[in-house]
């Protein structure tokens, strides 16, 4: 039998989940723009099922702070003190949680595929033109690229990205013993929320991000007041990142294959990323995972379907959501909302829409105002007739 070649171009987590997962059976060469040991990712510090990364959970592999769920925070708005109550909080379990330091844990699996055979090439930017010679010289190219995808880029498929989430974080040194074991996350009446997520008792990452179109008009003021809000250290503007996290072109399940050039799309390059808070990295890591099991099988056209049962109960519960504030505007509903779902697991507020449900059933005052709007009860029908984010069959896009 003849061995797969398969260029895996981008060595973030989704390059590195298929990577990790064609090893055996494959000749896989991934490239790396960056150097592992220079490149600084601080984002996505917050890893929320940490079972999916086959390393072991040590500090010397980046993972830092093994925490027991997140405490979010909901406020009437961005006018508040630090020590101002909140409307309501709500404690969100996370069993396999971590905080990571994200370029550690990079660079720990990328020598762990390394190890087990795949050819890791560093300070090995890929171009459009590059791109298509690889296309032209494997049997397969996962694009790991991030966003907008180089083989977006490559073939001239640009329309088919749009950013959709913006987010601004940095770590900081302080005095974080008393709450390391419950990351903060505060609701302050807009699409979105700022974070604290200690790594140690000394040092944590701040951060804030926004979906959908309102956005501040200058970023780092806006983390700064939000530390400021919440008491939390501020960063120095020159240790501060930003990111975009993608709204496609997973919005078309067909896009995340290009049958001609055998190009699969994964993680950010592929547009998964959860609409309501933003989380990726598992997301990634489990588009990597089917779509080496459908390379395996040699039946790559099989994966734009897995990707779309895998995404499917993330993106309809997302929608719904952030229904919750869109269609109301109304925070102190949100902390209802909140209330009403404490105790729960981040994967049952991503992934699991009955789980959700059965919770608010048990909350009929805060469901009744829920589905009081015509635009939530919109979002309900949008939701279970696949029409929030991508179309199958006849129903319009959101």
């Amino acid at each position: 039998m003849v061995e797969r070649s398969i260029a895996v171009v981008g060595g973030a987590v989704a390059g590195l989940a298929a990577a990790d997962r064609l090893a055996s059976a494959a000749d896989v060469t991934l490239f790396e723009r960056q150097s592992y040991d220079d490149k600084r990712v601080n984002c996505g510090e917050a890893i929320n099922d940490t079972s999916l990364i086959p390393l072991a959970k040590t500090p010397e592999n980046g993972f830092l702070n093994d925490v027991d769920g997140f405490e979010l925070r909901v406020f009437e708005g961005q006018e508040h003190g630090p020590n101002a109550p909140p409307l309501g909080t709500s404690l969100i379990r996370c069993p396999p949680g971590y905080i990571t330091d994200r370029d550690v844990v990079e660079r720990t699996w990328a020598e762990k595929v390394a190890a087990d055979g795949v050819d890791v090439k560093e300070n090995a930017a890929v171009g459009p033109d590059r791109f298509r010679e690889l296309c032209r010289s494997h049997d397969y190219v996962i694009d790991a690229t991030g966003q907008p995808a180089l083989s977006m880029r490559a073939f001239g498929d640009l329309d088919a990205y749009t950013g959709e989430i913006v987010a601004v974080n940095a770590d900081v040194d302080g005095d974080f013993g008393s709450i390391a074991s419950s990351p903060q996350i505060f609701f302050e009446g807009y699409v979105g929320y700022a974070w604290l997520f200690p790594k140690s008792e000394t040092r944590a990452n701040v951060g804030i991000g926004w979906a959908g179109e309102e956005r501040p008009d200058e970023y780092y003021a806006a983390l700064e007041g939000a530390c400021r809000r919440n008491g939390l250290p501020v960063p120095d503007r020159s240790e501060t990142n930003i990111y975009t996290i993608p709204r496609g072109p997973s919005l078309d399940p067909a896009a995340t294959y290009r049958a001609g050039e055998n190009v699969v799309l994964v993680g950010d390059a592929a547009g998964i990323a959860n609409r309501y808070q933003g989380e990726g990295i598992c997301q990634a890591i489990r588009s990597s995972s089917l779509a080496a099991e459908a390379i395996l099988e040699d039946r790559p056209e099989t994966y734009p379907d897995r990707l779309y049962e895998l995404m499917q109960s993330e993106y309809r519960l997302a929608h719904l959501m952030r229904g919750a504030w869109v269609e109301h505007g109304d925070p102190r509903l949100l902390a209802r909302v909140a209330e009403a779902l404490d105790g729960l697991t981040v994967d049952d507020i991503t992934r699991s829409p009955g789980r959700v449900a059965a919770r608010l059933a048990r909350h009929p005052v805060t469901a009744s105002r829920l589905l009081a709007d015509a635009g939530m009860r919109q979002r309900l029908v949008d939701a279970y007739t696949d029409s929030w984010e991508y179309t199958r069959g006849p129903h319009p896009a959101d």
